[in-house]
């Protein structure tokens, strides 16, 4: 078995083994791709998603891909068909952490029922983390939104997002500041408040693959929940990204803690489309790849 790089005269080849292996919930690496032609075009335009690949006998059998930002590493796959998978994932493994100098922290999302991916990682020393759901949102069954929509945001109210964003999500990877730019036509920041006191808001961005908006990050001050507030901001980001951006439909990860919350998405039309756990390892600062052995 060989391993190497993924090359730009593989792209195709690997987006269809994904595409393939992504319609098996046995097999399943979430928020990889689900369309070979998507998958592909995010692999023409990503500069910080690595991926490596396994070839036996000529063909490709196997590949694994790894997306850096921010110092974490968010894994796709293993993807293995056509050959032994503990020791094709292995190598895919051993070839990546030659590649790409190891992040801080790795992280995986799997389907539930992907019991191979799950065995693979933890004995890696991954830790088994929550259980969460992957909700959608067809733009057929967009509701309709009762009411003003949530404000855009605008500078005067960074502070108070910053502050909010600090209790919702203290070990959140995701930095609000990304959805602050004004110029940035692809994330969008939503606002409930005024300029002394954010009491929620909503993060949105277009996703490639699979093609759809996403609700990125959406929170609001304990103390006044239940009054209207979340369903106002998720709406007014499910209309910006349907009604204005063209989105066929609008996704979302929930824990399996946020009971009140999945309620929430449910009265808003969203619908349960996979349920996954994450897996995640520390790396350590400074670490690189050279020294994984």
């Amino acid at each position: 078995m060989l391993t190497a790089r993924m090359t730009p005269t593989e792209f195709g080849a690997v987006a269809r083994l994904i595409e393939m292996q992504n319609a098996n919930p046995a097999t399943q690496c979430l928020h990889s791709g689900e369309h070979a032609s998507e998958i592909e075009a995010v692999f023409q335009k990503q500069s910080t998603l690595h991926y490596v690949i396994a070839r036996q006998d000529g063909e490709i059998v196997g590949a694994l891909g790894c997306e850096v930002e921010d110092g974490r590493g968010y894994l796709q796959g293993p993807f293995v068909d056509g050959a032994d998978f503990t020791a094709t994932a292995t190598a895919l493994w051993q070839a990546l952490h030659h590649q790409i100098a190891t992040p801080d922290r790795c992280d995986a999302f799997l389907n539930v029922q992907n019991r191979r991916g799950a065995a693979f990682y933890l004995s890696l020393g991954f830790k088994r983390g929550q259980g969460a759901q992957v909700y959608v949102l067809p733009a057929a069954a967009l509701p309709a939104l009762d009411g003003p929509p949530a404000s855009r945001f605008t500078p005067q109210c960074a502070e108070g997002v910053r502050a909010l964003h600090a209790l919702a999500f203290p070990d959140s990877p995701l930095a609000i500041e990304a959805f602050m730019a004004p110029d940035d036509d692809d994330h969008r920041l939503f606002v409930c408040g005024d300029s002394q006191r954010c009491v929620g808001y909503v993060a949105a961005s277009i996703n490639d693959s699979p093609r759809e908006g996403y609700i990125d990050l959406l929170a609001v001050d304990a103390a006044v929940r239940n009054q209207g507030y979340g369903q106002r901001l998720l709406l007014t980001a499910a209309h910006w990204l349907i009604n204005e951006k063209g989105m066929p439909q609008v996704g979302l990860t929930v824990r399996d803690m946020r009971a009140d919350a999945r309620r929430l998405y449910q009265r808003c039309g969203f619908q349960l489309l996979y349920t996954g756990v994450g897996y995640s390892r520390e790396n350590g600062a400074g670490r690189r790849s050279d020294r994984q052995g």
